[in-house]
């Protein structure tokens, strides 16, 4: 990662971080391609986008809108079924915010996605993001599997809770 500090800043020191960004391109351009060339079931699609969530909000109950919603496309160049094209989706979905699943809160508003507004916490969504995407790359360090029962249904040996407060596990598909 290449920092700067903004204060008594030096002009070797930026000269120096340019040349290290444009030592890392090449790796990064191959990377972009193979995020290309991997297509996405629409079970690994939804695993990614619950993944790419819980690096914003502490659990999927606490997402405003649902899961589905962050793989809304928002211009056609952005439709598709391979990892880049879905990770740009949910990481401008997340990080630009704006989107609604049209349901509305207890108060009687529209839930939606706000978007995220300080630097550091934009640039750690999108290092989570890239993060994930690189592990999604080989199926082995990324378990995305269809599960066997519909997600977030409990199973036998769960207890069946109701209510507002009902917290339920992820289905283990989600688990790595």
């Amino acid at each position: 990662m290449i920092r700067f500090r903004h204060a008594r800043l030096e002009p070797q020191a930026v000269v120096d971080g340019s040349l290290r960004l444009v030592e890392q391109l090449p790796r990064l351009g191959a990377l972009i391609e193979q995020f290309q060339k991997r297509e996405l079931s629409s079970w690994e699609s939804i695993a990614f986008a619950r993944r790419a969530c819980l690096f914003r909000y502490p659990s999927l109950n606490a997402a405003p809108v649902d899961i589905e919603t962050l793989l809304k496309v928002r211009r056609s160049e952005d439709e598709g079924r391979d990892l880049w094209r879905t990770l740009n989706r949910v990481s401008e979905n997340l990080i630009r915010g704006g989107v609604s699943d049209h349901h509305r809160d207890r108060r009687g508003k529209l839930r939606s996605v706000r978007g995220l507004r300080g630097i550091d916490s934009r640039v750690g969504m999108n290092k989570g993001i890239w993060d994930l995407a690189e592990r999604a790359l080989d199926k082995r360090h990324v378990q995305i599997r269809e599960p066997r029962t519909l997600p977030f249904l409990p199973s036998r040996r769960e207890p069946v809770v109701i209510g507002p407060h009902a917290h339920r596990r992820p289905p283990a598909f989600l688990v790595t």
